[in-house]
């Protein structure tokens, strides 16, 4: 079987790894002029490894995960640890009881959180996050973080991407307890190029011909592929703005949140996530922006107006016999790096037979993949 991966970010490439091993004759596109995806790595003019599209700390509980990219690159011990500026006072991120009382708003903070509902409200993201952290600390760190982060209010955006995103804990941890974390030694674009190094692959050209394939895997956006013919999903993305600093203000942290800040909705120092000795840091500021023509698409904006045309794509991208959407893109899913490394290999076993099973059947099994 002939299979065309279009895009070489990191579910594009661990696909067309696992067919390739499995024995398919795989081939990949890529419309950028290099491979990586959003978690492309490269090196500053000051000799400084960094992600121009933002930082991203690995992690996984899914041993299958940990396997295969230590095939491909050694990894730091970077641990996420993330800080975030409340009332211009740097705090640790989660936010634990632990640093509640610290807080000025502590007698209030612990009151709302005793009268909380024993069952979070699912109603919208604001109704969640209000139920689950009282309305004080909503409106210390979620509120504008929210409003600032999506372009939108918080009760317009349903509970998809805050539910198992941000937990009140007893005392300050890391930002993911998952056995296995760090970065690539080199970088993910460094681990994606060992990934498919037998592979073939062509740079700036994501057209393809259907006829020269059996199945296509396509990572780009589930709209753009059926030719926006319902309209457009809508996507968020990013400004990126760069400092190089002597100072930070806790090397413990990766990155900080700035939920208050008129700009910017995080910091990242690169210098800390790769671990690199320097002699000053490469600071990153991210401002959150629309997604259009000139600006990436990064993340599904989950509004129920979102969500239902996104199932109506899904059902038409169901009924083609060759041509399957992958990645954060095409399945409309926010996927961190472990994540959409594993929902790739749990998508092996319905790629393999998608010529052989109804459109139905097809669309019932991705939605319980994603739904896991």
């Amino acid at each position: 079987m002939r299979i065309l991966v279009v895009g070489a970010g990191i579910t594009g490439c661990t696909l067309a790894r696992l067919m390739k091993d499995k024995g398919y004759t795989v081939s990949v596109k890529e419309k950028q002029d290099h491979i990586g995806g959003l978690c492309y790595t490269t090196i500053s003019s000051s000799g400084i490894l960094y992600e121009p599209y933002g930082g991203h700390a690995f992690h996984t509980k899914d041993s299958r995960v940990k396997e295969l990219v230590l095939k491909f690159s050694d990894f730091n011990n970077y641990r996420h640890n993330k800080g975030i500026f409340i009332n211009d006072i740097l705090r640790h991120f989660p936010l634990s009881r632990e640093t509640i009382l610290e807080i000025e708003d502590s007698e209030q903070i612990l009151k709302d959180l005793e009268e909380r509902p024993k069952i979070p409200d699912l109603t919208n993201f604001e109704t969640y996050a209000i139920s689950q952290f009282g309305i004080t600390l909503y409106r210390l760190f979620i509120y504008n973080y929210s409003k600032k982060m999506w372009g939108l209010e918080p009760k317009e955006l349903t509970t998809e991407y805050i539910k198992n995103r941000i937990e009140l804990k007893n005392s300050n941890t890391q930002m993911f307890e998952d056995n296995f974390q760090g970065l690539p030694v080199k970088g993910y674009t460094e681990l994606l190029r060992n990934m498919i190094h037998d592979i073939p692959i062509e740079l700036n050209n994501s057209e393809f011909d259907e006829s020269l394939f059996d199945l296509i895997l396509f990572s780009g956006r589930i709209d753009e592929l059926l030719k926006f013919k319902f309209g457009n999903l809508q996507f968020r993305s990013l400004r990126f703005e760069y400092e190089e600093k002597e100072n930070w203000e806790n090397e413990n942290y990766g990155t900080i949140n700035l939920p208050q800040h008129p700009k910017y909705i995080r910091k990242v120092n690169f210098n800390v996530m790769h671990q690199q000795k320097t002699n000053k840091s490469l600071i990153q500021y991210q401002e959150p922006i629309p997604s259009n023509s000139k600006n990436l698409p990064l993340y599904p904006i989950y509004t129920k107006k979102n969500i239902e045309l996104f199932n109506k794509y899904l059902i038409e991208a169901c009924k083609s016999e060759k041509i399957i959407p992958i990645g954060r893109l095409g399945l409309y899913k926010y996927l961190e790096m472990g994540q959409a490394i594993s929902l790739a290999m749990n998508m092996i076993p319905l790629i393999e037979k998608w010529k052989n099973i109804r459109p139905e059947d097809r669309y019932l099994e991705i939605k319980k993949l994603l739904n896991n």
